[in-house]
């Protein structure tokens, strides 16, 4: 061994023995990178010598206690596939099955169904999950038939308030879309046989902006979210113009059967004035004369007159009677009795109005057929025949609105209601405004 070698296995006696400070430096640098090199060795050896690691623990996942009562929302099939997915794998069927008789909840129907079993039906993990699934069997998905499919996603009704409107994250046309196709797609309809059904219940609003013919779900559903919210807002501008249109149009035509209505009622109003009839003019007819008939003697007696005798004009007002007012429909005469404003309100106040409960909407469907099965689909109603009062609006005359009955502060406007608000019908609006102008 020459003294170099030496110097390698000493590395003190090595250094004392270099000569000069560029020799000292190369053996310093050579002893440092040799003893770097010896540590990574044994390093590498300690870690190989190391088990590998288990990804998979050897403790169990904590699942929850198992009842078998199908009560929490307690779903067996899925609560078993949960206590699997916790066990370890290096775990054996006997150290499984007994970590399963630890997940029973004591006293629970499950605990009593696990003690009673035989270990021959439970030998093995694989037995366990099949008895098991024998006793809690997996839920069966329901068949829907195709006309059960169409309820169900025609049920999903998209608002007509929602289009346009930014909530949970997206607009309220593109949720609904996203509902209703999932709603579909869960009940097997993969080719898209239930969108036509689902179009014919989507408001004018979005249905004009969408091409309404689509070979799938996700068609349908991309081109929901590619409409334009400033196109829905426009559309909405412009519907609302049309209702209002709408609107004043049935108002016009709704006026001059109003002021007709008026008018009859005016004249059967009990504060107009009406002059005296005209005095009874006597017929110009020339009585007949009594004819003569000679009898067996020759003398002539008069034959009786078989026609009754006239009135005469001095005993004709006793006949009719005095006073302002006409004859009856058999001749009889009335007298119109004239009636003050508290008279007027009182018998207002005393028009029949169901309660507005389910029985009494019944109740005035009823009322209202027998009044016009009495009255005649045309005819007009007055103090002396009031029409029937929709339940849940406001007595007449009292500042209601005519198109839905209700009074309100500060009073609204008929043009600014929506159409489904308008609940009273033309027979209701006509009868409250004529009442109340009386």
């Amino acid at each position: 061994m020459t003294s170099r070698d030496e110097g390698y296995n000493n590395s003190d006696g090595f250094l004392d023995q270099a000569q000069g400070s560029e020799e000292r430096k190369y053996h310093e640098n050579l002893l440092i990178s040799q003893t770097h090199s010896n540590t990574g060795e044994k390093v590498k050896q300690s870690l190989q010598a190391q088990p590998e690691m288990n990804p998979y623990s050897e403790h169990p996942r904590t699942v929850p206690l198992f009842k078998g009562d199908y009560g929490d929302k307690e779903e067996p099939t899925e609560w078993f596939a949960q206590f699997e997915l916790s066990l370890p794998e290096t775990w054996s069927d006997r150290q499984r099955i007994d970590r399963f008789a630890m997940q029973l909840a004591p006293g629970q129907i499950a605990e009593e169904w696990f003690q009673g079993l035989s270990s021959t039906r439970i030998s093995t993990f694989l037995d366990l999950r099949t008895t098991f699934r024998r006793r809690w069997p997996p839920p069966k998905r329901p068949k829907y038939s195709r006309m059960q499919q169409k309820e169900r996603v025609m049920a999903e009704v998209l608002d007509e308030n929602d289009i346009g409107l930014w909530t949970a994250g997206n607009y309220g046309h593109v949720v609904w879309a996203t509902k209703v196709s999932r709603l579909a797609l869960g009940m097997g309809d993969t080719e898209g046989y239930l969108i036509e059904y689902v179009i014919e219940g989507i408001p004018n609003l979005l249905k004009d902006h969408l091409k309404c013919e689509y070979a799938d779900w996700d068609e349908f559903l991309e081109d929901v979210q590619s409409v334009s919210s400033i196109k829905l807002k426009r559309g909405r501008e412009d519907l609302n113009k049309e209702r209002v249109r709408d609107a004043d149009i049935a108002r016009l035509k709704v006026q001059p059967s109003l002021a007709s209505l008026q008018y009859q009622f005016s004249q059967m109003s009990t504060s107009s004035q009406r002059s005296n009839p005209p005095a009874y003019r006597a017929s110009t007819r020339i009585p007949t004369l009594p004819t003569v008939q000679p009898n067996a003697t020759g003398i002539i007696y008069p034959a009786p007159n078989p026609s009754p005798p006239m009135p005469t004009p001095n005993t004709l007002g006793t006949f009719m009677g005095t006073g302002r007012g006409g004859f009856g429909m058999r001749g009889a005469p009335f007298t119109r009795i004239q009636l003050t404003r508290a008279q007027i309100m009182e018998k207002l106040a005393m028009m029949p109005q169901r309660a507005n409960t389910e029985a009494g909407v019944r109740q005035y469907e009823a009322d209202i057929e027998l009044w016009h099965r009495n009255h005649g689909t045309e005819g007009f109603p007055s103090l002396d025949k009031p029409y029937p009062l929709r339940p849940g609006t406001a007595l007449i005359s009292s500042g209601e609105c005519y198109s839905c009955g209700a009074v309100t502060d500060p009073p609204h406007l008929q043009s600014s209601m929506l159409p489904q608000q308008r609940i009273l019908t033309t027979v209701h609006m006509e009868h409250r405004s004529q009442l109340r102008s009386t």
